[in-house]
């Protein structure tokens, strides 16, 4: 076998060093292994593997990475006409957010299913529970249109439906910057644990969490729900859930202040703390 023909091989899939576990290794993140629905995606000593063989590029884990690390997978290609998806249908549905791109990327409001299988209803049903969440207009479904029988056409109706087909810009960050308004997370903080200590702002890969001179922002737009936070947060002061928040951005003020122990200037909630997190958490002379 010749060089070249070994480079023309495609890379398998798998998950890049943008995986948060390549970071933190006890992130408890498995949102791939819990999106993909032919069980292609495990963990081996910590780290996620893809099934080469098992994964058939649904696409459904790309938009559950929270960091976009996964690599080698494009979504399906798929055809569409004016404001409608049309066939061929893939085997296995799309997930809820790939089809949110062809709402708001496309203005696709409706799906042409010929035989309805239980999978793509369900996908539908889902859809219109988000969009309905989000004030927008349901997709409905539709017959396929009946095109004539005219040979003369035939060659021009190929080609149309060649050029209406692609994929959807695919990942968390696409969906996050087409659609400003869909807040997929919502921090939770709990400032009567947090010692101001900054490791959730300096691990957040979406600066999410911001720690200023005179504030911290928790900034829901931002959050993907990576988990890193959370893992580095020793007093469990801080983590994300999955929610359609409407609140993108909070602001809390703190103050600088100068540990009365080690002199280091520290954030603080309030004036009346006088040393800093970690000489709180050392006993006389350890420091």
């Amino acid at each position: 076998m010749s060089l070249l023909s070994l480079n023309l091989n495609p890379a398998p899939p798998g998950a890049g060093l943008l995986c948060v576990r390549h970071k933190v290794k006890k992130n408890p993140c498995q949102a791939c292994i819990d999106a993909c629905p032919l069980a292609a995606i495990s963990l081996t000593d910590g780290n996620i593997v893809i099934d080469d063989d098992k994964c058939n590029r649904c696409g459904h884990c790309l938009f559950a990475c929270p960091t976009d690390a996964l690599e080698n997978i494009s979504p399906i290609k798929r055809h569409w006409h004016q404001d409608r998806l049309t066939a061929p249908l893939s085997a296995q549905p799309a997930c809820v957010d790939e089809l949110l791109m062809w709402h708001f990327h496309y203005g696709i409001r409706a799906i042409e299913l010929d035989t309805p299988g239980e999978g793509w209803l369900r996908a539908i049903a889902e859809l219109n529970l988000r969009l309905k969440a989000l004030e927008q207009p349901v997709w409905r479904l539709a017959q396929p249109a009946a095109h004539p029988v005219n040979t003369v056409r035939r060659q021009w109706l190929r080609m149309a439906n060649e050029t209406d087909s692609g994929s959807v810009p695919y990942g968390r960050r696409a969906l996050r910057d087409a659609v400003t308004f869909i807040n997929h997370y919502s921090i939770n903080f709990h400032a009567e644990r947090c010692y101001l200590c900054g490791a959730c702002a300096r691990i957040c890969p979406e600066q999410a969490i911001r720690l200023e001179a005179d504030h911290i922002t928790l900034d829901n737009a931002r959050c993907t729900g990576c988990g890193q936070c959370t893992a580095v947060c020793f007093p469990n002061a801080i983590d994300s859930e999955k929610a359609i928040n409407h609140v993108a951005e909070r602001r809390l003020a703190v103050v600088q202040q100068r540990c009365a122990t080690c002199g280091q200037l520290f954030s603080a909630w309030t004036a009346e703390q006088s040393t800093c997190p970690f000489c709180r958490q050392h006993t006389i002379g350890m420091r």
